[in-house]
């Protein structure tokens, strides 16, 4: 009898301690969301000054390990692709493939998604169009076909520290009719002159909604060097730099 009774005792202290750490567990929204970051295999980051609540944080975990469960890696869809040159640039966003031609200034926006709109656009830009500024030089073109917005970043030749971006309508040779301005310009130019001329490397543009955000890599002084740009481009012609 004694060693049921101990048995008996051990089972119930060990219930006693599995529902008192249940109970902790589900009163902690902390302690939840470390488990449930811990069970995706992913690494908390510190330091990021985020001010989402952790229940927040957990839900969005949760929904995104329940969206994997959800997606059909066999579903998938064949689409056919117009006939596009070799030296076209091309990007995918927004559901549809952008092709650019920089040598004709001629555009091709491809729907692949049902999601958005299925117009295929198709259209050239004659001379002098696509940049206000005289003896410049296209870096890239960013083409929104949601917003009916093209974006053309270049650089004056005359002027290698400044940088602009033409904002136009993909339907018109016109300016966009939501921007504040034609032309888009960074608040505090990089500085230059004959023996510290600056050198662009690359640029990286992209538009999201109202914003647009210009990633701009550059050589000055013998260095590497990167600006970040951001125009609020509906409300405002002059950048956040940072």
């Amino acid at each position: 009898m004694l060693i049921c009774d101990f048995v008996i005792l051990t089972i119930i202290l060990h219930w006693q301690v599995c529902k008192a750490l249940h109970q902790v567990y589900m009163s902690s929204s902390d302690l939840q969301y470390i488990v449930e970051l811990s069970g995706q295999c992913l690494i908390p980051v510190p330091n990021t000054d985020n001010l989402t609540p952790v229940s927040e944080r957990l839900q969005l975990l949760r929904d995104r390990a329940h969206a994997w469960l959800k997606f059909d890696i066999h579903s998938f869809k064949t689409i056919a692709m117009p006939e596009i040159d070799r030296d076209h640039e091309l990007y995918f966003t927004g559901g549809h493939f952008y092709f650019w031609r920089d040598i004709s200034r001629s555009a091709t926006i491809f729907p692949a998604l049902s999601e958005p709109s299925q117009q295929t656009i198709e259209r050239d830009w004659p001379p002098g169009t696509l940049c206000t500024v005289p003896h410049s030089k296209v870096l890239e073109v960013f083409m929104d076909s949601a917003q009916n917005l093209i974006a053309v970043v270049y650089i004056d030749n005359r002027k290698p520290e400044m940088l602009y971006i033409d904002l136009g309508a993909l339907d018109s040779d016109r300016v966009h009719p939501l921007a504040a301005g034609q032309t888009l310009f960074a608040c505090e130019p990089l500085k230059s002159d004959d023996n510290n001329r600056i050198e662009t490397l690359e640029t990286r543009v992209k538009v999201c909604g109202r914003h647009i955000a210009l990633q701009h890599y550059f050589v000055q002084f013998y260095q590497h060097m990167s600006q970040l740009q951001i125009w609020d481009w509906q409300h405002s012609t002059t950048s956040r730099v940072s």
